[in-house]
């Protein structure tokens, strides 16, 4: 793959700057704007761990908010760099750029975690997970991570957490805005955007593009040296209308075009008949990704008001490749989904929300099978909120046309001690995973008599601040067991099998946050997890889950122009398949990203990533980069 030339996008950034000037000019379709000082800051709410917004210091569940400040000042593209950086989660890429990226959430298995954008589910029918690989992340406004069991409120695939990606909403005076970066590995990167807002109406608006010639995926100590490039288109739009009194009409769209060089597979140990990735310089895979949601909101009568979301979303991936028949498939999703909400409030300290929500998922494999998922579900979730004192209960039933009926339920509770800054909590809840398209229909591999996967987790956590705010401590114990696991078995002869439940799980551990401002010019933040987990008919433990891992930043702004963020990750040892056979060593990487503000409109940036160029693998025999090197700078007008 070449990139496209320099002169091709210096022209297109002369484009994109002509264009944001005179939009600039122009009045919001006719509405007049707010002034950038008349817009209100508010403190952070979470959204995602009852649906309906929290203040985050009030949440009685553990959560972590990713701002889109964070995001800007790291320089943080994708969105799995971003979630690299929460407690209690590991990302696992396979290779570079594109490369299937997965998130195991406190020790689970990568499809039992729910990731929902603004609000629609994206997990794949077919395999019952989501590829985090091609979700970049230009016009988000943050990221919610919720851990522990959320089946009561989101249903399945949520038994070891949620994560939500929210777009960004306009506000004040039409505002463009450009970026530009190149680097390392011949990478490019572009991104345009619009957004603004009236009391009427509001708009967010972005496009990227991201070219990169990349490196091997394959391990090159194995020998593997050919260039796997990857290219990724991404549109994205959020456009609301507030009419009559406290109604509003939102539309929220997702599109991205990603076309990634992959490597094949070949037998690297002919004696116990192990395959490795190699090289292979033909396997091409394209992927379409689409997300669109209608909502409305509007009020019943007073103290009763409802939200109305109709949803749809489709992924399509597709392999070719003239050296393998095994690279060569189509595999279509999509989902189509009603969400009826109703919040009801009770009293001054009381919110009951109840839900309907109907999905129709659909799975197509070419040359497998095209069959389709059906789910209705009823939630019931009861806020009692006399703060200090905070009390959640809820419970919710799901009839799913394949594998039956499920009923869930989740208590949490917190005290708030105002005069201490403390804050303790805990929470108990039950979850489960339906069987994918795939368990159940994929020629000579499934069985369609499998279960649900389900879960029982709880947490006990205390939050405490120091120095007037300016010093945050949380720790969390976790455990959560999981019963009905799904796993292949196959025989050991004629490699021939299928998915049965055959497993336990026990995963418990710690998590400790801390941040703190000790001087206006430095800022510290880090995060630790413990975490032990088991297969409990083996003793094994879980594939691809370190015992320990930790991370921080130490943020230093130098000037009032200038900041400077030191980024460190340490993961440590694990092994890379069920049965512990394949270790994989722990590893420390330091990245650092530096801004300077020439102006109020313009600023510079540069990253490095892997600063002491530290050798490792997230999946065995997979490379990952090398010392990188990315610069570039963003304009506002």
């Amino acid at each position: 793959m070449t990139p496209r030339p320099l002169t091709a996008r210096i022209a297109f950034l002369l484009f994109v700057l002509v264009i944001s000037t005179a939009t600039k000019s122009i009045e919001a379709w006719g509405a007049e704007g707010a002034s950038s000082e008349d817009i209100p800051t508010f403190p952070p709410v979470v959204v995602t761990a009852t649906k309906t917004e929290v203040p985050l210091a009030q949440a009685a569940s553990s959560v972590t908010i990713i701002d889109r400040k964070t995001i800007e000042e790291k320089h943080l593209t994708t969105v799995s760099e971003a979630l690299r950086e929460a407690p209690g989660l590991d990302i696992v890429q396979t290779g570079g750029a594109g490369g299937t990226t997965s998130a195991f959430l406190r020790g689970g298995n990568s499809s039992h975690t729910l990731v929902l954008i603004d609000g629609v589910e994206m997990t794949a029918a077919t395999s019952g997970a989501f590829d985090f690989g091609d979700l970049t992340t230009e016009n988000i406004e943050r990221i919610e991570i919720v851990r522990g069991p959320q089946s009561t409120l989101y249903g399945s695939n949520a038994i070891g957490g949620v994560i939500q990606i929210i777009t960004k909403k306009g506000r004040g005076p039409a505002t463009p805005s450009v970026s530009f970066e190149a680097g390392s590995f011949k990478t490019f990167r572009e991104t345009i955007g619009l957004s603004g807002g009236s009391e009427r109406f509001d708009y967010s608006l972005s496009a990227s593009r991201l070219d990169t010639a990349g490196f091997s995926r394959a391990s090159e100590k194995a020998g593997n040296t050919e260039k796997d490039g990857y290219q990724n288109s991404a549109f994205s739009t959020r456009l609301g209308f507030n009419f009559m009194e406290k109604s509003r009409l939102e539309w929220t769209a997702r599109y991205i075009l990603a076309r990634t060089e992959l490597d094949g597979f070949g037998l690297c140990d002919p004696i116990n008949f192990v395959f490795c990735p190699t090289d292979d310089p033909n396997f091409v895979q394209r992927n379409r990704t689409s997300v669109n949601a209608l909502t409305l909101s509007t009020p019943v009568m007073d103290g009763w008001s409802q939200q109305f979301r109709l949803s749809l979303n489709t992924d399509t991936l597709r392999g070719r490749d003239p050296d393998s028949s095994f690279n060569n498939y189509e595999i279509e999703n999509s989902g189509k989904r009603i969400d009826w909400r109703h919040d009801l409030t009770l009293s001054r300290f009381e919110l009951l929300t109840l839900g309907y929500e109907h999905e129709s998922q659909r799975g197509k494999v070419d040359g497998g099978f095209d069959e389709r998922l059906i789910n209705n579900a009823f939630f019931a979730f009861n806020q009692f909120r006399p703060t200090p004192f905070i009390l959640n209960l809820g419970v919710r039933y799901d009839d799913n046309n394949r594998f039956g009926n499920e009923t869930t339920y989740k208590a949490e509770a917190a005290y708030l001690f105002e005069e201490t800054g403390s804050k303790i909590r805990t929470a108990y809840g039950t979850g489960f995973r339906g069987p994918t398209l795939n368990d159940l229909f994929f020629p000579g591999f499934s069985n369609p008599d499998l279960q649900p996967e389900k879960s029982r987790g709880w947490e006990a956590g205390v939050d405490q601040e120091f120095a007037e705010g300016r010093v945050r401590l949380g720790a969390t114990y976790f455990q959560n067991r999981i019963k009905n696991l799904i796993l292949f078995v196959s025989d050991p002869v004629t490699f021939l099998g299928r998915p049965e439940n055959v497993a336990r799980a026990k995963v418990q551990g710690t998590e400790v946050t801390l941040s703190a401002r000790p001087f206006q010019s430095l800022i510290l933040s880090a995060a630790y997890t413990l975490m032990n987990t088991e297969d409990e008919e083996t003793g094994a433990e879980l594939p691809r889950r370190p015992r320990k891992r930790a991370g921080g930043t130490v943020s230093v702004l130098p000037m009032r122009a200038m900041r400077v963020d030191v980024d460190l990750r340490y993961v440590g040892k694990r092994f890379n398949d069920a049965g512990n056979e394949t270790p994989l060593e722990d590893y420390t990487v330091v990245n650092l990203a530096a801004n300077y503000d020439m102006t109020e409109k313009t600023q510079l940036f540069a990253r490095v990533e892997n600063l002491f160029n530290r050798e490792y693998e997230e999946a065995a025999g997979y490379e990952t980069a090398d010392f990188s090197l990315f610069g570039g700078f963003r304009m506002t007008f």
